[in-house]
């Protein structure tokens, strides 16, 4: 890619630092950037071996190179999975540029690799596992294994010549839109951009209700279907998230959870495939010994994600949450701030009671200056999360400091609570580049509506579904801070 408009490797790597404070489109842009980047260094490193192994005539690659230029291969397949990835998880803040034509040269690009693929993954968990099969399928094996081997010669000149005609066609092309966006404002609406980790939380928040979903269709190790959604999705976060898993803990923790399921979900499926090209090889004691090894990761997969599936689901809240902080304000000494608004309601506005409920009880450990709260959060798909949280300074912009907490750690400090506790209902309905929540109690006739701001600065205009609702602001108000309002419960 040596187009003059094209944003470096480099100048993508520094500011892809960034990218989560920036604007979504930025953000977004800069994510794909990096990946194509990355397809595009990957897949020369692979041609560029090719042709220093052409110029010494040698038939064949030896061992040592075959895996070589299978670990190249396979970086670029990586790279291509997370540029896909990047364009569907962010298809509406990139605005249509991944086109028709840029997205099927990629999925053409990509179905060409798969072939390669699964002949490279199949041969090596051949090569390095057929000792450990029982003596009749490690015969079998080795019959399979030259088979592979022949056709991974011939995949790999496929693959060639798919990237010559989908990648080297669009490359440029793509990258040169990529690094320019448009922001489109309506006079006297808010101007204030959505940050690209508001942006990736919300994605992760709809994964969540996905997740759940799908694992609880996993009934047994015949759910090829709802395991191979689970693995997608995984690979799709992996995608998003793989800049920022290093510098951020608790985006690292949901990556390195998601990739140990994935790497789990992936050999199922592998060692599957596998199963079924030795029945149809008529190979049946190595087909019996794969279909062990099948049920073996289904057990292991299982135990760590079926079985504790509220564990998974709460380190990856931790992550979206960590991603709300992240675009959210600081304060001068870099602690996160909660700036926002608070208006009176008349009612709940019907826009808001559509929007099913987050259930909330929260309450607060006694204290004079200082006050923690304990609050638990019933989500509509039937997840449960527990948080710790500390406010310190005034309403209108305040420092908060928030953390997941485990369910036995918060069950056991809740009873601190019980002369200080409050439960509502909160609809949380997006509106421009802010969320507003609507929060409706249940221990008395109240309704406020709460919105965050990037800066004190910001100008807040109320949505024409929420103004006629509006009695007026009361920020500052000390008689609707939860912390004052909260009862004693019996």
């Amino acid at each position: 890619m040596t187009d003059p408009r094209i944003l470096s490797a480099n100048d993508v790597k520094q500011w892809l630092t960034e990218a989560l404070r920036r604007p979504a489109q930025e953000g977004a842009r800069l994510m794909a950037l990096h990946w194509l980047h990355q397809l595009a260094a990957t897949r020369a490193a692979w041609q560029q071996q090719k042709a220093d192994h052409a110029a010494t005539e040698l038939p064949a690659l030896d061992g040592a190179a075959r895996s070589n230029a299978t670990e190249r291969l396979h970086k670029a397949r990586v790279a291509l999975r997370r540029l896909r990835a990047t364009a569907r998880e962010n298809n509406r803040v990139l605005d249509g540029t991944f086109d028709r034509k840029v997205s099927r040269a990629l999925r053409n690009l990509g179905q060409a690799t798969n072939a390669a693929r699964d002949a490279d993954v199949q041969r090596g968990w051949l090569e390095a596992e057929q000792e450990s099969l029982p003596a009749d399928a490690r015969h079998e094996a080795r019959r399979l294994l030259d088979q592979l081997v022949a056709e991974s010669d011939a995949d790999t000149t496929h693959v060639e010549a798919a990237f010559v005609q989908y990648f080297d066609s669009v490359a440029d092309r793509l990258a040169a839109r990529l690094g320019r966006y448009r922001m489109l404002r309506q006079v006297g609406m808010e101007t204030t951009p959505l940050p690209f980790a508001h942006h990736l939380a919300t994605r992760l928040d709809r994964a969540g209700t996905r997740l759940r979903r799908d694992i609880e269709r996993i009934g047994d190790v015949q759910a090829q279907e709802a395991m191979h959604a689970v693995r997608i999705r995984l690979k799709r976060q992996r995608a998003v998230l793989a800049p920022f898993a290093r510098t951020r803990p608790a985006i690292g923790a949901w990556f390195e959870l998601a990739s140990r399921g994935q790497d789990l979900l992936g050999a199922i499926r592998d060692t599957d495939l596998l199963a079924r090209r030795a029945r149809k090889a008529k190979l049946p004691a190595l087909e019996a010994a794969l279909r062990d090894i099948v049920l073996g990761h289904y057990m292991a997969f299982r135990h760590d994600w079926c079985d504790r599936l509220d564990d998974v689901l709460r380190t990856l809240e931790a992550a979206a949450q960590a991603l709300r902080a992240e675009g959210s304000p600081v304060s001068l000494n870099g602690l996160p701030m909660e700036i926002e608004r608070k208006y009176l309601l008349r009612g709940c506005p019907p826009v808001a009671r559509a929007v099913p409920p987050v259930h909330i009880e929260q309450g607060w450990i006694p204290g004079q200056a200082l006050r923690e709260r304990l609050r638990r959060r019933y989500a509509p798909d039937g997840s449960v999360s527990c948080w710790r949280t500390v406010k310190l300074g005034p309403a209108e912009a305040r420092i908060e400091v928030e953390e997941a907490t485990p369910t036995a750690l918060f069950d056991a400090m809740w009873p601190l609570t019980r002369d200080a506790r409050i439960r509502k209902d909160r609809h949380a309905v997006p509106h421009g580049s802010h969320i507003w929540e609507i929060d409706v109690f249940l221990d008395r006739d109240l309704v406020l509506a709460e919105v965050e701001l990037g800066a004190v600065s910001d100008q807040v205009t109320i949505p024409p579904w929420l103004a006629p609702y509006v009695e007026c602001d009361v920020t500052g108000d000390p008689a609707y801070f939860n912390a004052v309002m909260a009862r004693p419960e019996p």
